[in-house]
């Protein structure tokens, strides 16, 4: 996978973090991440596209790298309390935010878990039991067991995973107006 962009928030409806993200609520049509594509990766002056549903008592965004940039997850947090991101672009950002009530907490850099930053750096250090991520660890660990480490460290935080189930789910697809 060349990209995943994804953002995890609580207590915040599917419509209102979509809102918060600058989706257009009008454009909402069923769709399954199988069958969904963003349209764009958000830049230039593209518009993309993001997918959202409910997963256990948060909502899930899926998107272009902008439900991922810092002040996106600043923001789900101040209306819901709690916020997670994963941003892998194997050319740039491999990183898990975690915001509470608007407030950085955690950077995580996921193929090198000593880079980290925020207010709390060591947050998320109780949900990392048993996983593996640095690349250049003793043994290393390929880049897409990092990925899925951060996936699963998500999982652990919110209670509930992101699997094929909630994959093959039929959830909603809105348009991202394309930056001015």
């Amino acid at each position: 996978m060349q990209w995943f962009y994804a953002a995890w928030v609580e207590n915040l409806s599917v419509e209102d973090a979509v809102a918060v993200l600058n989706g257009d609520p009008a454009t909402g049509a069923p769709d399954s991440f199988a069958g969904w594509g963003s349209g764009s990766d958000g830049s230039d002056d593209e518009a993309g596209g993001m997918l959202a549903g409910p997963i256990g008592g948060w909502t899930l965004v899926i998107g272009d790298y902008r439900v991922t940039e810092d002040e996106a997850v600043l923001a789900l947090s101040r209306r819901g309390g709690r916020a997670l991101a994963v941003c892998w672009d194997t050319g740039s950002q491999t990183q898990v935010k975690y915001a509470k009530s608007g407030e950085l907490l955690t950077v995580l850099d996921i193929l090198f878990t000593d880079d980290r930053s925020g207010s709390e750096p060591d947050a998320l250090v109780p949900y990392m039991d048993g996983l593996r991520f640095d690349i250049d660890g003793e043994p290393p660990v390929e880049p897409a067991e990092s990925f899925t480490s951060a996936l699963t460290l998500i999982g652990r935080m919110t209670g509930r995973p992101i699997d094929r189930e909630w994959l093959e789910a039929t959830h909603v697809a809105y348009a991202v107006p394309a930056e001015v």
